[in-house]
């Protein structure tokens, strides 16, 4: 394996809205750490990532940079690509327009009550409440109200925007269809590879995007359950076709943020059991973030999947070192007691970064891999037969066929992964944070968490990639 093969970097992006302009800052330290480092190691031609992955928000930052990469041929220049994109999309608010407003708030503040607001708490309250209610022509459509019909309840309105606007705001800065490669004969074809997740709504599936091909060359996502007919392995249950690409269509899937957003419909291929035939329909997804804001096991999984599979490596596949950006605190030091502070907190909780459990369970695996390999090895020394251990590793295993694809003993032990580093880049909240922070796209507050996502990424010790 040569030594751009021994290792992969990916980067994984959170969903958060308005807050995807701090990972544009994160990105841009990134972009500078790693190339500096690369250099003074005398590495040329090493790609910055070769993994970029997102959900929701990071799956339209992540298909920014892919774009870029893919369409110039070169790493230079992809974070201001990326920036550029927030400076689009971020809007003036009219409270920034009032002289005082916030020098009222802070009055009241340190000289009344230290319960009320801050100025700048205020600010990103009313301004995220006047875009929530106005709309922002680079993202999202004003609320449109629908009422109740069902149980004839007039305060039960539904009020959802249209995300046609991001779409269009998407378009103008990355290029679709979005197909990557490995092409390990030259590497200055190497193209970072995208995944993106979203959710099948009547399925209650995550299901992944992912701009490599699989085995057979086409590209394509396969979910639910695994059929078998007659004993006969088939197909899963669900098949998405793309072959030229990701397209908007899908990036925007992996960002239809339920209630706020309508579904995304696309084209599916769903296995009929009477006639035994896939065939056409419309099914409908959400922001993956429901399921997976942190899609830290579905990469390794397509990682292995790919290198074990597509590139025929038996033994052991690329070390992977991740880089996860978390835009929602996983802890905070004070706890909130007033009804948007609880109702802010509630929300980070649900979508943090919880993938430390996933990591133990994966490292797990990895070693019992390796346990049983080395069990192997001793029984052989020891005298055990080729055909007994030959045997034990062609049979099908205990679960085969049960909720995943049929496999043998020997099935899992291919492949192995490993994980290498590890680097977490968490947004800290301030004592200025509010609840519906996702949709605060003012040029203030997209300059500041832009600004705070390079300032943090640039203080870690710890970003140590191979």
């Amino acid at each position: 394996m040569n030594k751009l093969q021994e290792s992969q970097r990916a980067l994984v992006l959170q969903g958060g809205g308005s807050l995807g302009a701090y990972e544009a800052g994160v990105y841009q330290a990134l972009y500078e750490r790693l190339t500096k480092r690369d250099k003074e190691r005398g590495i040329r031609d090493r790609p910055v990532l070769d993994i970029v992955a997102g959900t929701s928000i990071g799956a339209i930052n992540a298909a920014i940079i892919v774009s870029y990469v893919v369409e110039n041929n070169t790493w230079e220049g992809s974070s201001e690509r990326l920036n550029e994109f927030w400076e689009y999309l971020s809007k003036e608010s009219s409270l920034d327009q009032i002289p005082g407003f916030t020098d009222w708030w802070d009055y009241l503040h340190n000289n009344v009550n230290p319960v009320i607001a801050s100025g700048e708490a205020a600010r990103r309250y009313y301004s995220a409440k006047q875009f929530s209610i106005t709309g922002i022509p680079t993202v999202f459509s004003p609320l449109v109200p629908h009422v109740d019909t069902r149980f004839f309840d007039f305060q039960n309105i539904w009020y959802h925007f249209d995300s046609e606007p991001l779409k269009r705001s998407l378009e103008r800065f990355a290029k679709f269809p979005i197909a990557t490669n490995f092409d390990e004969k030259s590497s200055s074809l190497f193209q970072p590879r995208l995944i993106l997740m979203r959710v099948d709504v009547a399925e209650g599936a995550a299901v992944a995007f992912d701009s490599y091909e699989t085995e057979d060359g086409s590209r394509k996502s396969e979910y639910g359950k695994y059929i078998t007919q007659d004993g006969k392995e088939g197909g899963h249950q669900h098949i998405i076709w793309y072959n030229d690409g990701i397209t908007s269509e899908h990036v925007i899937a992996s960002a239809s943020v339920p209630i706020n957003y309508s579904y995304t419909p696309l084209v599916v291929e769903s296995y009929n059991n009477n006639n035994a035939t896939y065939e056409k329909n419309i099914r409908y997804f959400w922001d993956g973030g429901i399921m997976s804001n942190t899609p830290f096991t579905q990469i390794v999984r397509l990682h292995r999947q790919y290198w074990l599979t597509v590139k025929g490596l038996k033994d052991t596949v690329p070390k992977l070192e991740i880089c996860i950006v978390n835009v929602h605190p996983v802890k905070q030091d004070a706890i909130p007691w007033d009804h948007d502070g609880v109702v802010n907190r509630n929300a980070d909780i649900t979508f943090s970064d919880r993938t430390q459990r996933e990591q133990e369970a994966l490292l797990l695996v990895s070693d019992y891999v390796d346990l049983a390999r080395e069990l192997i090895k001793i029984a052989k020394d020891y005298g055990a037969k080729d055909d007994v251990i030959n045997n034990l590793l062609n049979s099908n295993t205990m679960n085969h066929g049960l909720a995943m694809i049929p496999r043998k003993y020997s099935d899992i032990l291919v492949g192995q992964f490993e994980i290498g580093n590890i680097v977490r880049i968490n947004r800290k909240n301030d004592e200025n944070t509010i609840s519906n922070k996702i949709f605060d796209f003012s040029i203030k507050t997209i300059n500041n968490l832009r600004e705070s996502g390079y300032s943090n990424t640039m203080d870690l010790s710890d970003v140590e990639f191979s």
